[in-house]
């Protein structure tokens, strides 16, 4: 990955979803769909938000950066005008330039459209053909098989069948990785329909 090159701003279009950074004007919709919900935050690392104001934070700070990478944190909308709030999508970089780190959730009412699955293809496109990283990885714990699936999907492959566990979470985790080459072999590349990207020098 160019250190240099960090994103500014981005909008991805695809047939089922959109992504792109979270709006602070989204953050009640994103909240009553994250907050307390036990049964998305049980599967999560994160422990959540604590208030509507902790997603407009989120919403505020989209993205942080490093001397030599970023991390972005992408709202996951439903196509078309509304572009309603189903879930968010995020890509790490920073302490490791070369590979991107997934994390993402959907929320309750939109599980089982395949949502999921849209925003990683999209991600995976966005990870390797746009900021050139070298392989990807995501770290989901077991027994969450619909997030296994989604992984599996795209060519991810179980590297550990339980890797080591945080200090903050004792559950075992399944730890998947994705190289560049095995994902270009795969095709046909999920390719947003519509984008828009720009590029800055890293810094807010």
């Amino acid at each position: 990955m160019n250190a240099t090159r960090i994103l500014d701003d981005l909008d991805l279009r695809g047939e089922r979803v959109r992504l792109r950074p979270p709006r602070v004007s989204e953050a009640q919709a994103a909240y009553e769909l994250i907050g307390e919900r036990r049964e998305i935050l049980d599967w999560l690392e994160w422990s959540g938000p604590r208030s509507v104001e902790d997603m407009r934070e989120q919403a505020r700070l989209w993205r942080t950066t490093s001397d030599e990478a970023a991390n972005y944190r992408l709202a996951i909308l439903l196509p078309g005008e509304a572009a309603q709030v189903a879930g968010a999508i995020s890509l790490r970089f920073i302490d490791h330039p070369g590979r991107c780190d997934l994390g993402y959730w959907i929320g309750a009412r939109y599980q089982g459209r395949g949502l999921a699955s849209a925003a990683v293809g999209h991600c995976l496109w966005l990870a390797f053909e746009v900021l050139e990283a070298d392989s990807a990885s995501a770290c989901v714990f077991v027994d969450n098989f619909s997030s296994r699936r989604v992984l599996e999907k795209h060519g991810f492959e179980l590297r550990a069948p339980e890797c080591s566990s945080s200090a903050c979470d004792a559950r075992p985790r399944w730890n998947f990785a994705l190289a560049r080459t095995a994902w270009r072999e795969r095709g046909p590349i999920q390719r947003p329909c519509e984008f828009e990207l720009s590029f800055g020098a890293g810094r807010p």
